[in-house]
């Protein structure tokens, strides 16, 4: 067998006996990234339906029956109060609406209800539009004038997004900074140990004794740390993918599913583009931390460095995730380490991405890895720094 895949197997072995990373980094993400993107959503959608649902009582006093009406036609219960104001302060009531020639005023406790008490607001606001509205028109007609003359044209807006866009969802934004926190945190831990870790423990001046190349073993170091990257990664995608399946399968428990719009999926070619790129990127990531890794003198140093190295990547990529709606991607952004894959997947997921967009990103990115890769390698190569302990 190859050098560099008896380092690959023993850095993968040593990745599969640790429970704790396996937990963290494969079993965990599939798990709690559908509760954690879909999760909220599911939950606001059910609760809001379920108030909506329930008969809650208004306070009224001087409203016209047909305002009554409206109340009622909402699913609200009125009831007759003196006192709107006290009934909704002191619970009487879920709600108080006091109606005056020209004024009409709602009370209503915000602050304590929460997210009730803003599906009550919206209910009332709801009857009182449409009693306004048959107001409107009873007296446009009783003037002798068409009530259309209020409504000149009707305004429709349609989605003309490739089906590739839609079906990427509103959390379509969210897979290229996915893509790349997971793939960060996924070879973190196996290249802190792998480097500064054999450091500590005094292994790796063993491994470099052996009769192999040194750019076997760090092949077989970096092979390792890209599979810990990538199943992390994937882990991570499939959760999220998951929770929009499963939202969407629920979306026919919600009045009008309304949980459909929050649904993700990802087609063949985003999928395709997110393999690729990832591979790529892992590689770059991988060798940028061997090299960092190398120069630390324990595994603790090492994640200090990674920390450190995961903010330096990743807070760019979140602001330009939240601009990336804003940005015409030219050729040169492509070539931006980092930007170029992240820009690259947002094309892709907005069904914009051309050939010369893969080339660029993809040639860039391979790139970037070589030249990581290749420093990491010179650190091996040096005395100074594997014995920097």
């Amino acid at each position: 067998m190859p050098p560099s895949l008896n380092v690959f197997w023993k850095e993968l072995l040593s990745f599969v006996r640790d429970r704790r990373a396996l937990l963290n980094q494969v079993v965990l993400p599939l798990v709690l990234m559908p509760l954690f993107m879909f999760g909220p959503s599911y939950l606001v959608e059910r609760l809001s339906s379920q108030a909506a649902a329930e008969a809650q009582r208004v306070a009224v006093r001087g409203a016209p029956e047909a305002l009554e009406q409206a109340l009622k036609e909402v699913g609200l219960v009125v009831v007759p109060d003196p006192d709107p104001e006290a009934a909704a302060r002191e619970g009487r009531a879920d709600a108080g609406l006091v109606y005056e020639e020209g004024r009409v005023a709602v009370y209503l406790a915000l602050a304590q209800g929460g997210m009730k008490a803003e599906v009550l607001k919206g209910r009332i606001e709801h009857a009182l539009g449409r009693y306004k509205a048959a107001l409107v028109e009873a007296r446009l007609r009783a003037a002798g004038l068409d009530p259309g003359v209020l409504e000149p044209f009707r305004v429709e807006v349609k989605d003309v997004s490739p089906p590739e866009a839609r079906e990427a969802g509103i959390f379509g934004f969210l897979v290229p900074m996915m893509l790349l926190m997971f793939i960060l945190t996924g070879a973190m831990p196996v290249v802190s140990d792998a480097t500064a870790g054999e450091k500590e423990r005094g292994t790796l001046e063993v491994l470099l004794a052996v009769p192999a190349p040194t750019g076997a073993i760090l092949l077989g170091k970096a092979g390792a740390a890209m599979v810990a990257a990538l199943l992390s990664t994937a882990s991570g995608v499939g959760g999220l993918m998951l929770g929009g399946w499963l939202l969407l399968e629920r979306a026919a428990e919600l009045p009008g599913g309304g949980a459909a719009t929050l649904s993700f999926r990802l087609g063949a070619e985003a999928l395709f583009a997110s393999l690729v790129t990832g591979v790529l990127f892992a590689a770059f990531a991988v060798g940028v931390m061997i090299f960092l890794g190398m120069f630390a003198k324990t595994y603790r140093e090492a994640q200090t460095y990674m920390g450190f190295l995961y903010m330096v990547l990743v807070l760019p990529a979140v602001l330009l995730g939240m601009a990336s709606s804003f940005l015409e991607p030219g050729p040169l952004l492509y070539l931006i380490p980092v930007a170029g894959p992240m820009m690259l997947l947002d094309a892709v997921l907005r069904a914009r991405a051309d050939l010369l967009a893969y080339v660029l990103a993809w040639g860039s990115t391979l790139v970037y890895a070589a030249v990581a890769l290749f420093f990491a390698a010179l650190a091996f190569r040096r005395e100074e720094v594997v014995f920097r302990n």
